[in-house]
């Protein structure tokens, strides 16, 4: 019986240390593929000045959680009336999207760009416009891989 606990004993002690080692290479790999479909985003919103609009924006994230191995987070933002061009920095996002209305009948051109890193360097991931009477635009943006 001493024999048999003295084994057990010593296969924890060896066992244990690759337990953990296999859980920090997973938590790894999954970090590393996270990273791998994750991007900063800009949302550039781009009207004639005085044309009001407003909006509402989505922001999915994604990080290693050990319980489920990948915990999803969608936050939205309202974004108030306004009437002069604007952009929305996301930093470390799986996708992006937006909603973006005009506030007037006018024929005015409500446009916006969702960019792969900051506006003008970046890759433009999508693109809407609308010059329609209270017209609404929707942009989303994935990482392609």
């Amino acid at each position: 019986m001493k024999k048999l606990l003295l084994v057990i004993s010593i296969l924890a002690l060896v066992l244990l240390p690759v337990g953990c080692n296999v859980q920090d290479m997973l938590q790894s790999t999954i970090e590393n593929a996270l990273a791998g479909i994750s991007a900063d985003y800009t949302i550039e919103v781009s009207v004639p000045e005085g044309l009001n609009f407003t909006g509402r924006y989505i922001v999915v994230q994604a990080r290693y959680d050990p319980a489920n191995y990948v915990a999803l987070n969608s936050t939205s933002y309202d974004v108030p009336p306004g009437n002069v061009s604007v952009t929305y920095t996301v930093s470390n996002a799986i996708s992006v999207g937006g909603m973006f209305q005009k506030l007037s009948p006018g024929a005015e051109t409500l446009e916006v760009n969702v960019w792969r890193g900051p506006v003008g360097t970046g890759t433009l991931a999508d693109s809407d416009s609308t010059t329609d009477p209270f017209g609404a635009v929707l942009v989303m943006a994935v990482k392609e891989q």
